[in-house]
């Protein structure tokens, strides 16, 4: 375990000392090997990506069609990705360049298998800094991608949506068809392009003056597991024995039913997004990068599970309600049983993140005795 020395820069100075100071950085060895290593592990994942997954290959084939204003425009999804890829390689330098003292987890990792594999190559062992960077590499490498191409799928609908809205105004459609056509679907992919552009932004994004600096990444097999059977290609398994029961929007025959649950369907979802706005740039999943105690995490300690799991169980009440009418009470249990197969997922995650936070002291154990409760105050 070596010290890190922190250099702090002078404040003031002419241009001329300020222009040197930063040539000197950009060339120092440590920016030279975090800014390398970064480039690496990026243009590895992007081969991995786009030569080695068939899961990821199918997602960069997505394409916007785009007809506004007269223009006929097509964009792809991997031209997308190859766009925000250069970006970020030039935004490296300037950040490196910004932080000297910092090392970049690819650095980390690097030169943790390097000294491993000079000790014992035949049983190379990784420091647990080395390790907790590798984790949090993989965590990038899953993630990042996937919030990226979901952020571009709710960009494409809620636009459609929002075109949608106006066109059905100048129809003059009723209020239940406009509100079946466009608006709640405009409300839904905004609500969910603002949690995941902030979950993209936390993958991808570390900085210490945002605070959001991963300080761990959960290292057992069973937290990894819970979460990544929520997620594809992995959900495809977990849907094999809980298959998906719920409607993103339900239907109802009566129409202040119909609007009352579909409002209250869009309310938790809101309650849901809430939650990752108050995690800010510190949103991701199966990392401890400080504790939020504002928002809605003020009343209970998992507020987007719990929001998340009522809307999903609002969704399933018509298939529910016509399995039970219709006196189907094997399909009816079946409904239930996933259901709260699912919930209990969640329930998992849940669990499996307290463990990882209170592995720390860093004040989740105090922040868990002043908001007792889970999920629902008062029962759990």
């Amino acid at each position: 375990m070596s010290a890190e020395v922190r250099v702090v820069p002078a404040k003031g100075g002419s241009p001329s000392t300020l222009f040197q100071e930063m040539l000197a950085r950009l060339c120092s060895r440590r920016f030279v090997a975090n800014y390398c290593s970064t480039l690496g592990f990026i243009g590895l994942s992007y081969w991995i990506i786009t030569t080695l997954s068939d899961f990821h290959r199918s997602m960069l084939q997505g394409q916007w069609q785009l007809g506004l204003f007269g223009v006929d425009l097509v964009i792809g999804v991997h031209a997308v990705f190859v766009t925000l890829i250069a970006i970020y390689a030039v935004i490296l330098i300037p950040y490196y360049a910004s932080y000297p003292w910092m090392r970049s987890k690819a650095y980390t990792f690097a030169q943790g298998l390097w000294f491993a594999l000079r000790r014992d190559r035949t049983n190379p062992r990784l420091s647990a800094f080395a390790r907790q960077a590798g984790l949090a590499l993989l965590l990038k490498f899953f993630f990042a991608p996937l919030m990226i191409n979901w952020c571009l799928i709710h960009i494409a609908n809620l636009t459609g949506s929002v075109l949608q809205l106006g066109s059905g105004v100048n129809d003059t459609l009723s209020a239940r068809e406009l509100f079946d056509t466009s608006l709640f679907w405009a409300a839904f992919q905004l609500i969910l392009f603002v949690d995941t552009l902030l979950f993209t932004i936390g993958y991808i994004i570390e900085l210490p003056a945002l605070g959001n600096r991963i300080r761990s990444v959960d290292p057992t097999f069973f937290g990894w597991f819970i979460c990544l059977a929520c997620y594809p290609p992995f959900n495809d398994l977990t849907l094999r024995f809980l298959e998906w029961q719920s409607s993103d929007f339900p239907q109802f025959r009566n129409d202040f039913l119909h609007l009352a649950i579909n409002i209250a369907v869009l309310l938790a979802l809101a309650v849901f997004s809430w939650a990752s706005i108050a995690l800010g740039f510190k949103a991701s999943n199966l990392t401890n990068r400080g504790i939020v105690t504002h928002g809605p995490y003020a009343f209970i300690r998992h507020p987007g599970y719990a929001a998340k799991n009522l809307a999903w169980w609002l969704g399933a009440l018509p298939a529910l309600g016509a399995t039970l009418a219709a006196g189907q009470w094997q399909a009816f249990a079946y409904s239930l049983m996933a259901l709260f197969g699912w919930t209990a997922i969640y329930a998992l995650r849940a669990l499996t993140e307290e463990r990882h936070l209170l592995l720390l002291d860093n004040g989740y154990a105090q922040y868990a005795q002043r908001v007792r409760w889970r999920f629902v105050p008062g029962l759990w």
